[in-house]
């Protein structure tokens, strides 16, 4: 999936629209800045980057609601949908795999096996996915990994139950 952004260049050090919205360097102190700076990241690359005004994640415990100021924290993601809240009221919906949470000074990092656009998913593939997982966990047979089929499951029927478009 090709990195989104919100108006704001996908990578530190990149060309930006400067002023308020220019990337921040790693070393600049966020924590009054009013925003929060997100990053979604996996084996993939930066998948998102920008400013936001919130950030929902699917954390292990339940759905966490991040906003500016946030105490540090770090946690464990579940396979489920991330919302952010993009400066000027945009809203961004990523399914997001299974992964970990950072936050500190206004800086939110998401650290996820992978992410899709909702808007993108194929139905059809998705559901061929689940089919095959589900076959996978009811005939076992020495060389399949359950773990592995049991993560292609989760991302199956996340996909399935966000994909079109997003609904609240």
């Amino acid at each position: 999936m090709a990195t989104q952004q919100a108006g704001i260049a996908a990578r530190p050090g990149a060309p930006s629209a400067g002023g308020t919205d220019a990337v921040p360097d790693a070393t600049q102190d966020l924590f009054h800045a009013g925003r929060l700076w997100v990053e979604v990241r996996s084996p993939d690359g930066v998948l998102f980057a920008g400013w936001a005004d919130s950030v929902v994640v699917p954390g292990a415990l339940g759905s966490m609601g991040i906003l500016p100021r946030h105490a540090a924290l770090m946690s464990s993601l579940v396979v489920g949908l991330t919302k952010v809240r993009a400066s000027g009221g945009r809203e961004i919906r990523l399914v997001t795999g299974a992964g970990f949470l950072e936050i500190a000074r206004n800086r939110v990092l998401l650290l996820v096996d992978f992410a899709d656009d909702p808007a993108r998913v194929d139905r059809k593939r998705a559901a061929e996915a689940r089919d095959r997982a589900q076959q996978r966990l009811r005939t076992p047979a020495e060389n399949v990994d359950l773990a592995r089929a049991e993560a292609a499951l989760d991302r199956a029927l996340m996909r399935l139950r966000f994909a079109g478009e997003p609904r609240l």
